[in-house]
């Protein structure tokens, strides 16, 4: 049986988690890089500024600023102070979570007609789980998890364990508004016809996304093999739940504007009845 502790097993391990790291960074990086025309035309006045813009952006901007820790914190040859590449590589990452997950949240509210009972739930969901991250931050402040390693020439990150609360955490608040928003969607028997059959769709492809996204995460953190198999799909759930969050945000802009040209049903695009907008 393979004794995860050992010196050389961990070692390896580290090698296939910084590999994962690099390839979910580069997926990452060529989904960010390929969808700047959705900025461009906000720029150049093609599109109406919502507000709701600023959390997509923020997404992808904290998104973008983890895979930049990532790359630099795993590929420097001298030492840096691994504490502050830690605490910047969690606040990035979290501003990318709560931001991707506020825009669901707004989503699941928009979907349900703004209904006390579902706004209160979705919303607390939200806020709990910024709680956790918040939590999580100031506990990196408060200790030293990440000395650097003269001999390895690289930060070794310990108790990364500790991260297990937050990762179980959002991924339970996306699953709860995920069902929540297909729930709603079901509610309104309208799923077979535009709008509400885009946001259907969506919302099931996401459901699926979060699943395999998103749940080795926490299995493998739980089980605390050792810290290289706690982190390892760590950046896979970020990057996941970025993309499509993100994905699912340019999608319905396009729908409202008219982009998409495939909608059959009573739903109109300038702002009738069974127009949704997050």
């Amino acid at each position: 049986m393979v004794d995860f502790h050992d010196l050389a097993v961990i070692k390896a391990d580290f090698t296939a988690f910084v590999n994962v790291m690099h390839c979910m960074v580069g997926v990452f990086l060529w989904d960010f890089f390929t969808t700047l025309d959705f900025e461009w035309d906000y720029i150049t006045g093609r599109r109406k500024f919502r507000w709701t813009l600023l959390l997509y952006s923020f997404s992808r901007l904290g998104a973008l600023g983890t895979a930049i820790c990532n790359i630099v914190g795993f590929n420097v040859t001298h030492e840096i102070n691994c504490q502050q590449w830690v605490l910047w590589s969690l606040i990035t990452a979290y501003t990318s979570v709560t931001c991707a997950s506020a825009l669901i949240t707004l989503r699941v509210v928009a979907i349900w007609g703004r209904n006390y009972l579902v706004v209160g739930l979705t919303i607390g969901l939200w806020l709990t789980n910024l709680g956790f991250l918040l939590f999580g931050i100031v506990m990196v402040c408060l200790e030293d998890r990440s000395p650097w390693s003269p001999i390895a020439g690289r930060c070794i990150l310990e108790n990364t364990v500790h991260a297990r609360d937050n990762v179980a955490m959002t991924v339970a608040t996306d699953i709860a508004q995920l069902i929540i928003m297909l729930v709603g969607l079901l509610r309104s028997r309208n799923t077979k016809y535009g709008m509400f059959r885009h946001l259907y769709v969506q919302g099931l492809i996401w459901l699926v996304a979060v699943t395999i996204g998103e749940l080795p995460a926490v299995i493998f953190i739980s089980l605390n093999l050792n810290d290289p198999w706690n982190m390892m799909f760590q950046n896979l759930a970020l990057f996941t739940m970025e993309i499509f969050a993100t994905r699912m945000y340019r999608s319905l802009a396009n729908y409202n504007m008219g982009f998409d040209k495939d909608s059959h049903g009573p739903e109109s695009h300038d702002g009738g009845p069974w127009r949704v907008t997050v």
